[in-house]
């Protein structure tokens, strides 16, 4: 006889089987559906900051799967410290038991709607399998910038080009306010268009100058996920908590534009004999002793004239010269605008720089041309208020002793500076099509001025030149001030350029390309 015993019903059911994951590529991935894993290869992580405060909100990553798809992942703040140790960059990884957010609209580094989360419950195993691609970019070209800032594109940009130039950190503020540093870098595309990349505090103190000083020149530089913006009228493309740069990415574009370099180096003839010309040694900085600024960047006007207008925009230069001529077609002076700066042509008013039923207050300003030698070349100069002060009088006070107020009669007071030696301090105008470059008094460097200026610069712009003549003359960019809503990103050599040749298109560096493009990923720079 059986043995019989009483059985819980519910113990006779059997468990649900579990459906096994399986693998799929971002493409194929359904934020309603948990059935599914990846295998990708960590690209880059972050801690996402929260602005304008800069305060940490989540750990970030992007990742990449084989078909070269890409996907940012975030987990919250208290898994971090898990995450970062389990995810290494460019290394490859299983991933399962992750969720799906929808991708914040602001600052989206992907153009992707879908974000994944992971979690306590996510489970990553490592892989070795090296057939994933080491880089994901979005380039935007330089006439797509604006663009793309006119509808306000809530994607990051991705940009490349050559290394232009690589200024100091440049510290701002104090422990009652904000303080804050930054570094301007200079990138460079094949014509010659330059935008200016930013970089904050912790990246622009960490940003790899002496790896960069080693390389052989040019250097190509990819930058990701960047903030694009205007400053002064120039592009500008800031850092934030996502951004990171690589040095000669082994990539297409890389290729592309070292080939384009050899090709300019192969056009370049110097002088009809092929002897190379003088290197063009440049000091971005101001220095703080007067007879140190008084002969920066003290270049002959003969080389300058050779030099390509858009490699130096952000330079000044120094030098001693003659007062040739003063140009009798061009207008002294011109009314502008109190508020813009703008001139006043034909006495229209600027109603949309004045609530209405306020008065205007118009202001007058110098904008005679002169001619100026050092013996090795003659240039033209455009000189404005109240960067004259030094060579003539207040505008003002010489309106008020001539009886002839019209802009086309030259005022013998303004003749007279003909024949008279001055230093000046420049810089380039604004580059025409064509025509020999011309530049436009910054200031009278002649004697040292009773009350020298502060050790330290503020961040606020110099004076800009006025918009008069506008076909000729610009001023050049000033230097970037970072916008609360970015994030965290030393000391540079001398930056070395080289003047082209007049009679082709104009070289874009001083070494020669040595070196292929090395086919091993490249570390990122973000730390």
């Amino acid at each position: 006889m059986a043995l019989t015993g009483n059985v819980d019903p519910q113990s006779q059911v059997s468990a649900p089987i579990l459906q096994q994951r399986s693998l799929a590529y971002f493409t194929d991935l359904n934020p309603a559906d948990n059935r599914k894993f990846i295998e990708a290869r960590v690209y880059r992580k972050w801690t996402t900051m929260k602005v304008p405060n800069l305060i940490p909100t989540c750990f970030s990553c992007i990742l990449l799967d084989k078909k070269g798809s890409a996907i940012q992942a975030n987990a919250d703040l208290k898994e971090k410290e898990r995450f970062q140790h389990d995810l290494q960059i460019n290394c490859v990884y299983r991933i399962q038991g992750f969720g799906f957010e929808k991708t914040d609209s602001w600052g989206k580094t992907l153009d992707n709607d879908m974000t994944l989360c992971f979690g306590k419950h996510t489970q990553i195993d490592p892989l070795k399998d090296n057939d994933y691609p080491y880089h994901y970019f979005s380039f935007a070209a330089y006439n797509e910038l604006g663009g793309r800032l006119e509808k306000k594109n809530p994607i990051l940009t991705d940009y490349i080009g050559y290394i232009h130039n690589v200024e100091k950190v440049k510290e701002y503020g104090g422990a009652t306010g904000n303080k804050f540093k930054l570094r301007n870098i200079g990138i460079r595309n094949v014509n010659n268009n330059v935008v200016t990349f930013t970089l904050w505090n912790e990246k622009a103190d960490n940003f790899e100058e002496d790896e960069y000083l080693k390389m052989t020149k040019p250097v190509v530089l990819a930058v990701s996920s960047c903030y694009l913006k205007t400053y002064g009228g120039q592009l500008q493309l800031s850092a934030t908590s996502a951004t990171s740069y690589y040095f000669n990415p082994p990539i297409e574009e890389t290729a592309e534009l070292l080939a384009a370099y050899r090709q300019i180096l192969q056009l370049i003839s110097y002088n009809q004999d092929n002897t190379a010309a003088p290197q063009l040694e440049v000091q971005t900085e101001r220095l703080i002793d007067w007879e140190q600024e008084r002969t920066r960047n003290r270049v002959a006007l003969g080389t300058l004239l050779q030099i390509d207008p858009n490699t130096q925009q952000r330079v000044l230069f120094t030098q001693e010269v003659m007062i040739l001529q003063i140009d009798n077609t061009h207008e002294w002076y011109y009314q502008k605008c109190d508020e813009c700066g703008g001139k006043l042509t034909y006495g229209f008013v600027h109603g949309h720089c004045h609530q209405y039923g306020t008065q205007p207050k118009p202001q007058k300003s110098y904008s005679f041309r002169l001619v100026m030698t050092d013996g090795t070349g003659n240039a033209t100069m455009t000189c404005f208020s109240p960067q004259t002060d030094g060579l003539i009088k207040d505008i003002n006070t010489l309106l008020e002793e001539v009886a002839d107020k019209s802009p086309e009669i030259i005022p013998a007071q303004i003749l007279a500076l003909e024949n008279t030696r001055h230093v000046f301090q420049f810089r380039f105008a604004k580059p025409v099509a064509k025509g020999a470059p011309t530049f436009i008094l910054q200031k009278v460097m002649d004697h040292m001025p009773s009350i020298l200026p502060a050790s330290t610069e503020g961040p606020s712009s110099p004076p800009v030149a006025s918009t008069y003549d506008q076909s000729a003359i610009h001023s050049s960019p000033p230097p970037a001030t970072p916008l609360a809503s970015q994030e965290t990103p030393t000391d540079v050599a001398t930056v070395t350029y080289l003047p082209g040749s007049s009679n082709v298109r104009k070289e874009l560096f001083t070494a020669s390309i040595e070196e292929e493009i090395n086919p091993e990923a490249k570390k990122q720079k973000t730390e």
